[in-house]
């Protein structure tokens, strides 16, 4: 029941407030309601002080003490001019004969004890038999009387009547605590979001990216974990950073001079082999170390012709002799740093080339928020289940896990994806149509 209580619930936290709020607010009220018609004893569903008994009683007052019978009359002419509830009693007036509910018994009981004998208490029956507060009527010492019929009462609505009304007054109140709730729930929720903002924009290498502190304490709290968060990451990647670049420049002294020494080797395959295997190893410090590098936020960001850049890179491997060409728009622009992006795309082509024959660069210009390059080859592409692991840094998906010559470290395509995130956006595989794989780098046109 609670599975899917909370299935029903939508997704946002604003609106699951107003809905649990307004939820609560309907079923008290019709608990209430029902309690009001079912459980409550009769007793209580009007009210035991009548006024008009209280009226009729100061009038009888006012009658017993008039010094003269003149003057009795004068009252009671003047009465039942100014009211016209108040009658005279009739001669043959009688006291109801049905079973009088308790309010009514209980009036009855202190009207006789209020006046001791002194005047007869009538309980009438209503003239038209309505429901409600039954009139009540006074007979005096010298036969004369008075009655006073209650006010009016607008009676409940019933029927298809009561059901319009329940359904507008909860509907009025609902609008209206939803209302209240939604700005309430608003105010609780709207720090989650910016916090969700900032953690989605957060950068290690952007210190002006905070989550603001505000709304409740929890959120508050949340917001100075991240921020501390983030800068321990910060710091973490930094460390790696300048501990990757220290290695690399220590390292390189040593190569050198192995390099120097291997010179001395008297023996060409030997010295061709370790000459090699020094420059491998420089190679793969050196990818190592652009992989932490190119993965960064650049501070170069500007807008960019993206058709020329694309167009200078398929120019540029056309010279070595590569089937290389651009199909897409001449003009489009967007944000990006140029010399980042031209290295993600290059590391694109190269692969293509490696393991197919014709390669094409497509730029993809037709959403308004994105813009997107695609880089396609006619090779054997890459398998569904290994399309995530290419990814992964010195992952190669040979499986003989060599270092063939130009076969490279397994750091192109995470240098490239790592170049897409640093532009806020993604780098994905695809099979081509036809054969093949179709690389697509996607990134926001403006930050």
């Amino acid at each position: 029941m609670k599975r899917l209580l909370l299935r029903l619930l939508p997704a946002r936290a604003a609106a699951q407030i107003t809905v649990i709020v307004i939820g609560s607010l309907v079923l008290a009220n019709l608990v209430t309601i029902g309690a009001l018609i079912v459980l409550l004893p009769p007793e209580l569903k009007r009210l035991p002080n009548l006024p008009y008994v209280t009226e009729l009683v100061a009038l009888a007052r006012q009658v017993q003490v008039a010094p003269t019978p003149e003057a009795r009359q004068i009252i009671v002419e003047t009465a039942l001019a100014a009211n016209p509830r108040l009658s005279r009693l009739p001669a043959d007036a009688r006291s109801t004969d049905r079973s009088l509910p308790r309010p009514d018994q209980e009036m009855l009981s202190a009207l006789e004890q209020e006046f001791g004998g002194t005047a007869q208490v009538l309980v009438l029956d209503s003239p038209d038999g309505r429901r409600g507060p039954p009139p009540v009527g006074l007979r005096f010492a010298d036969g004369s009387g008075l009655a006073m019929a209650p006010s009016p009462m607008t009676p409940p609505p019933r029927g298809t009547a009561f059901i319009v009304y329940l359904i507008v007054m909860l509907a009025s109140l609902a609008t209206l605590v939803g209302l209240l709730s939604l700005w309430a729930a608003r105010a609780v929720a709207s720090p989650l979001s910016r916090l969700a903002e900032a953690v989605d924009r957060f950068d290690p290498d952007r210190d002006d990216i905070a989550a603001a502190e505000q709304g409740p304490s929890e959120v508050k709290r949340l917001a100075r974990a991240f921020g501390e968060m983030a800068a321990r990451i910060r710091r973490l990647v930094d460390d790696r950073t300048r501990m990757l670049a220290a290695v690399s420049h220590d390292l390189r002294t040593p190569i050198t001079r192995l390099r120097l020494r291997a010179d001395e080797i008297a023996d060409d395959k030997q010295r061709r082999a370790i000459v090699a295997d020094l420059a491998l190893m420089e190679r793969m410090v050196g990818g190592a170390l652009s992989y932490l590098r190119e993965g960064r936020a650049s501070g170069s960001m500007s807008a960019t012709d993206i058709p020329a850049l694309l167009q200078t890179i398929c120019d540029d491997f056309a010279d070595l002799g590569h089937i290389v060409v651009f199909e897409g728009p001449m003009r489009a622009s967007a944000l990006c740093d140029s010399d980042q992006m031209t290295r993600a795309v290059t590391n694109l082509v190269d692969n293509a080339i490696k393991f197919g024959g014709k390669v094409v660069v497509r730029l993809d210009d037709g959403d308004a928020e994105l813009i997107a390059v695609l880089v396609e080859d006619d090779g054997p592409g890459i398998a569904p289940d290994e399309r995530e692991k290419v990814f992964e840094p010195f992952y190669r998906s040979d499986l003989a896990r060599t270092l063939k010559q130009g076969s490279g470290f397994g750091l192109g395509l995470s240098i490239v994806r790592a170049i897409a995130e640093a532009h806020r956006g993604e780098l994905t595989l695809a099979e081509r149509r036809g054969g093949g794989l179709s690389a697509r780098i996607s990134w926001p046109r403006r930050w």
